[in-house]
């Protein structure tokens, strides 16, 4: 099931969708987001203050969400922090991936879940699985890795910040995140190991329709 539960402020929330060089992905959200520095990840705040904006837009988006869409016993994965918003991953009781974003303010709240856990199945081979790509307050990116593991993210050369998220699929697929404070162009390298050996792939990123835009080459 997938859909927008709400939203609210400025821009329209558009359905989007991921791709990398391994194949495409379930669709995300964005919304039109103010200007911000290029190739930076959002904006960050001290300990304290990431802490209350995780527990109170967890709190948000978990009392939208239906009795089906609700964390299993392992609850919500924080995959990116703003300075009032954050956006979640988690997995059902079922099974089924789930993602969501909420501000702490009132403003958005949007949800997302496939419909099927065969819907993001485990490779076959090594590969990375695109699961999130959306624009609430950053632009926020969550991928899996199947049989490898990823060891750095760069845009244009940069390395970015890309965390590691608790494993889905009974503990078969690792999950990363890594999130750009604007919408950008391009790709993100992602360099990767699997059986030993050091590789390279590549996640599409969002703001290729647009005419003002960062770039990751």
């Amino acid at each position: 099931m997938n859909r927008l539960l709400a939203w609210a402020g400025s821009g329209a929330v558009l359905l989007s969708a991921v791709a990398c060089t391994a194949g495409g992905g379930p669709s995300g959200t964005r919304t039109s987001p103010a200007a911000s520095p290029a190739h930076t990840a959002s904006p960050r705040a001290t300990t304290a203050d990431r802490t209350r904006v995780v527990d109170a837009s967890r709190t948000r988006l978990t009392a939208q969400l239906s009795d089906g869409d609700l964390p299993g016993p392992l609850g919500m994965s924080t995959a990116a922090v703003g300075r009032s918003a954050a956006t979640f991953v988690w997995e059902t009781a079922d099974g089924h991936f789930c993602s969501g974003s909420a501000a702490t303010d009132g403003g958005f709240i949007t949800s997302s879940c496939l419909s099927e856990r065969r819907d993001a199945p485990i490779a076959a081979r090594p590969r990375l699985v695109p699961l999130l790509s959306t624009f609430t307050f950053a632009e926020v990116h969550v991928f899996g890795a199947d049989r490898e593991t990823v060891r750095s993210v760069t845009c244009g050369g940069r390395p970015l910040a890309v965390r590691r998220l608790p494993p889905v699929l009974d503990g078969r697929r690792t999950l990363y995140a890594f999130d750009l404070s604007e919408p950008t162009a391009g790709r993100v390298t992602v360099t990767v190991v699997r059986d030993g050996v050091t590789a390279t792939e590549h996640v599409e990123l969002m703001g290729g329709s647009l005419q003002h835009r960062a770039s990751c080459r």
